[in-house]
């Protein structure tokens, strides 16, 4: 750990300049607009009631989370260990993982307890930029160069791949220990028409968009995973085909919870389905992480020495769920969709979370099959 502090003290004993995210709107227009609606630029604790709230449940004092929510902080130490407080007036922090934040990164240094990102700010008018791009063009804001975590999205990894709390237990996981490359721009970071700056004074003909798709949005949950439905009139045995289709774990952040609904109508009505009140009632449907303490009791992230539950699904690997029902006849309907909540409903209660998009289910694919 006082290695981690140290390497941080080396990285923001320097006051560089910094460029807010408006600052980029000058000549980013679309891409500004693209951020400002993205969990990156609503990091911030002052931004994300999930955040604020998990941040007050677990430490009012110190704020080892700024790390990866407000990065750009220039007294990060003294924010984790409990020196300072977050201030709501101070840009850099408001700013949350700002575009600023992200394109200075020059390398990401790995450890086992979660990795840091290594800044190339320095104090100067004109910082240098990164990013994967052919022929970078400088400003009269900054230079520009192309770099090579940007092309392997190793870049992301200094935020989304892993954690581990200081009881020594890792919380939560993106990147496969095994698999030290990844790929996540291509998914989460889209190409569109158009060039990167107002003027595409280059000519480009498609860019990376900036909105960080993920699980806060729906177009996103309905390409996570892919269902198939067969029913065998012999065995009257109906089955569900769960593939996950991301790079990583259907779960990647012990808040959420996510399951599949199945159902059967006749004639308007439902004559079966796979759960009454709760998705759990169907445990292998359902795909949730909560974590224990060392009293086995479910609780927060803080304070968790392993799984209570541990419902989960690798990357691109499938799930077929076989279930005995009513014996169908023509005409009837097997319906089945994918459910996705950004933080389990009783973690939200608890918390009193109450933002209207964070707290109700999105619905991704949904499938059906019509009895002949």
């Amino acid at each position: 750990m006082k290695k981690v502090f140290l390497l941080l003290s080396l990285l923001f004993s320097l006051e560089a300049k910094y460029l807010d995210t408006q600052t980029c709107k000058e000549c980013h227009e679309d891409i500004h607009y693209e951020h400002t609606q993205s969990m990156h630029h609503k990091s911030s604790l002052f931004k994300d009631e999930v955040h604020a709230k998990v941040k007050n449940a677990v430490n009012k004092n110190k704020y080892s989370c700024a790390l990866c929510h407000m990065p750009g902080s220039s007294n990060l130490r003294a924010l984790m260990k409990g020196e300072e407080q977050p201030n709501k007036n101070d840009k850099r922090q408001l700013d949350g993982v700002s575009c600023y934040y992200c394109h200075q990164i020059k390398d990401v240094y790995h450890s086992k307890k979660y990795n840091i990102n290594i800044s190339s700010a320095k104090d100067g008018i004109k910082p240098t930029m990164y990013a994967n791009l052919v022929d970078p063009d400088d400003s009269d804001k900054h230079k520009a160069a192309s770099n090579e975590i940007y092309k392997n999205s190793m870049v992301c990894m200094g935020c989304h791949s892993h954690k581990q709390n200081n009881l020594g237990f890792e919380v939560c996981r993106t990147q496969k220990k095994e698999v030290p490359q990844s790929d996540c721009i291509k998914c989460h970071m889209p190409k569109a028409d158009g060039g990167n700056e107002k003027f595409n004074k280059k000519g480009r003909t498609e860019y990376a968009t900036h909105r960080f798709l993920g699980v806060h949005s729906p177009e996103m949950v309905k390409k996570a995973v892919k269902i198939d439905l067969e029913y065998d009139k012999e065995t009257q045995q109906l089955d569900v085909t769960i593939t996950n289709m991301m790079g990583h774990y259907i779960i990647t952040h012990p808040m959420r919870l996510k399951f599949v609904q199945t159902y059967i109508k006749r004639d308007g009505k439902i004559i079966w389905q796979n759960f009454e009140k709760s998705p759990l009632e169907d445990k292998e449907a359902t795909f949730i992480i909560v974590l224990q303490n060392k009293n086995a009791e479910a609780t927060l992230p803080n304070q968790a020495v392993g799984y209570k539950i541990n419902q989960n699904l690798e990357a691109k690997a499938t799930k077929i769920i076989h279930y005995k029902v009513p014996k169908l006849q023509k005409g009837d309907e097997v319906f089945s969709k994918w459910v996705s909540y950004i933080v389990n409903p009783k973690i939200a209660k608890k918390l009193q979370i109450t933002t209207p998009e964070i707290i109700e289910p999105i619905i991704g694919v949904e499938e059906s099959l019509y009895i002949y």
